[in-house]
């Protein structure tokens, strides 16, 4: 097991506690959208060599990112929301997530926890899950609190992990990577262009089994339905400028309950 330490997660959590922001929206479909997105779906069990985990959600205090790569990824994994006041979600938005044991572990997990979503009611725009990956450890134990800051992913060519939607709820949902260039300046990015256009953020849909199933799913960067989603300004894709990876609801009038295991960045 990786060694984890608590002081990250103190270093982390006001930092993930106010996203409520516009770089977390998503609800276009985008042009190539199938569902399955290109390769996501696609089913490896085993990550490729070369591949570097970011996170396995086996910490006992929160979900954290995984202190491994060059430079080490740091970072915790939070809810947010629309924040519509039908909206139910838990954890809250803006708290962080703990590890949880699934109804049945994902194939060739390497423990017994993995991280379970829940919302409903999020009827503005929805509601979803992330986490940065270079968050600034603070001083003795403090909390970060400053603009956002990228994690290069040049090397990489995408990411895969195991989903797992519990039967009754919405299965469709879309992987995220917000970048600086389309996040607002007052959520720590570096976009002037407004609410309604920074937010439209790199991502690729996919779809869970309906029967409770596990499926592992997997997102290459050169997927041509690796794209935005087409409401709001444009941006070039920059893996070097990528801040977070999100997992998002794609229907405000659905319910969604899941369980996401073991994610891996892919060489």
């Amino acid at each position: 097991m990786t060694e984890r330490v608590l002081g990250r997660f103190l270093a982390v959590v006001l930092g993930a506690a106010g996203l409520a922001s516009c770089d977390a929206r998503s609800l276009v479909a985008d042009g190539g959208g199938s569902g399955m997105g290109g390769q996501a779906g696609t089913t490896v069990v085993d990550p490729p060599i070369g591949s570097e985990m970011v996170s396995d959600f086996e910490d006992l205090a929160a979900a954290t990112v995984v202190h491994e790569g060059t430079p080490p990824r740091n970072g915790v994994w939070y809810a947010y929301s629309d924040g519509s006041a039908t909206c139910a979600q838990v954890p809250s938005g803006g708290a962080t997530f703990v590890g949880a044991a699934p109804p049945t572990p994902a194939p060739g997990s390497v423990g017994s926890l993995a991280l379970h979503a829940q919302w409903t009611g999020c009827s503005t725009w929805g509601a979803g899950v992330g986490a940065d990956l270079n968050v600034p450890e603070a001083p003795a134990g403090g909390a970060y609190i400053g603009p956002k800051l990228p994690y290069d992913l040049s090397t990489f060519k995408g990411l895969t992990f195991w989903a797992m939607a519990m039967p009754g709820t919405d299965t469709f949902l879309r992987v995220k990577l917000p970048m600086r260039a389309n996040t607002l300046i007052e959520d720590g990015g570096a976009c002037l262009d407004g609410a309604d256009r920074c937010g439209d953020t790199y991502g690729q849909f996919f779809t869970l089994a309906s029967n409770g199933n596990w499926k592992q799913v997997t997102v290459r960067f050169s997927d041509t339905s690796f794209v935005q989603e087409g409401w709001g300004a444009p941006f070039a894709w920059n893996p070097a400028d990528v801040t977070s990876i999100q997992i998002q609801s794609t229907d405000p009038a659905e319910t969604y309950d899941f369980w996401i295991d073991d994610l891996y960045l892919i060489r």
